[in-house]
């Protein structure tokens, strides 16, 4: 039997999901589907429609920018979660800003430019956000999104978010004010994966971290929900006969990649992905000479650096089994 995924623009099927079920968002262009836990979707879409402070936290890959992406680039995602949640229908206005051009607090406001050999104050990208995200609330949902907040360079630059982050008036260096009611923020960082620390430059504020009132961790779905969307998808895409033993051993090598990032090892690698898992479905269903562990390296492990290289086939063994002492190196030594 199919495992069952739920379509976000099937709604009737989607209201019968349960809170830990897998739903399938469209994708963006020239990106694949996303599959998500139920309540983490619709508790992003509720943020988002209650113009909320949402802390958007997860691992490299656990598609935290891929989430807001689709709902912002593919309108039938948001459109179709707005009804399903009895929410007002209204797109979507999604304003992404990078954090790490920031190296002081006064340039969240604005900074020195250059034009016809003069220079002048610019108003910041954030600033620019705010300003038309405060004239187009009544049509849109509009959503500041900061990009990479683990990326930022200095801890003034977070506390200097404070005064931007709010629901009232936003006093500009010139005098301006900007409404901030009915705007909501969402802030994409690592700080919640201890994995991840690599990536973060400064300490997240505590007071920055106070004012995000709803507070969400995106990770890697586990082993049982990885078979469960592969068989759904080989279905879907008519892949062929689908092998559910030679399914559960791709998960089980990705899993097993994981755990090893996750103790410091193997990071020449990258996390594996669904997509990653059926391009290694795909190849060993075709070329049917080649070993499990071939394939794996023509696919899953083809990043692997020389540091890795035993490790690698340890990773290989606890997955699939070496037929013998002489399958030390699946590859024959070809591939590094």
């Amino acid at each position: 039997m199919t495992a069952q995924v739920f379509r976000v623009n099937r709604t009737s099927e989607y209201r019968k999901a349960g809170p830990t079920d897998l739903v399938e968002l469209l994708p963006s262009p020239g990106n694949n589907p996303l599959f998500l836990l139920k309540w983490l979707v619709d508790t992003l879409v509720y943020a988002i429609v209650r113009h909320e402070f949402v802390h958007l936290s997860g691992p490299t890959g656990s598609a935290k920018s891929s989430l807001l992406e689709a709902l912002y680039l593919v309108p039938e995602n948001f459109r179709s979660l707005c009804s399903s949640l009895g929410f007002t229908v209204k797109p979507l206005k999604l304003y992404p800003v990078e954090m790490a051009i920031y190296e002081a607090p006064g340039e969240l406001y604005q900074r020195r430019s250059l034009k016809d050999g003069t220079t002048y104050d610019e108003m910041s990208k954030l600033v620019q956000a705010l300003e038309d995200a405060s004239k187009c609330k009544n049509d849109f949902y509009p959503l500041i999104w900061l990009r990479e907040m683990g990326r930022v360079h200095s801890s003034s630059v977070q506390g200097g978010l404070l005064n931007l982050m709010t629901r009232s008036d936003i006093l500009l260096p010139d005098g301006r004010r900007i409404d901030g009611d009915r705007v909501a923020w969402v802030a994409d960082s690592n700080y919640q994966a201890e994995q991840d620390s690599n990536h973060t430059l400064v300490n997240l504020d505590d007071a920055l971290k106070r004012r995000f009132t709803i507070n969400l961790t995106l990770d890697y779905l586990t082993g049982e929900q990885e078979v469960q969307v592969l068989e759904y998808l080989v279905t879907e895409m008519k892949l062929g006969t689908l092998d559910r033993e030679l399914v559960a051993k791709v998960v089980k090598l990705g899993q097993a990649i994981r755990r090893q990032r996750l103790e410091g090892n193997l990071q020449s690698l990258v996390p594996p992905t669904i997509y990653g898992y059926l391009a290694f479905l795909r190849m060993a269903q075709s070329l049917t000479y080649l070993s499990l562990q071939q394939v794996a390296m023509a696919t899953l492990l083809g990043n692997a650096g020389m540091e890795d290289r035993k490790l690698v086939f340890s990773v290989l063994n606890e997955a699939f089994g070496l037929q013998n002492a002489q399958d030390d190196d699946p590859t024959g030594g070809n591939l590094f």
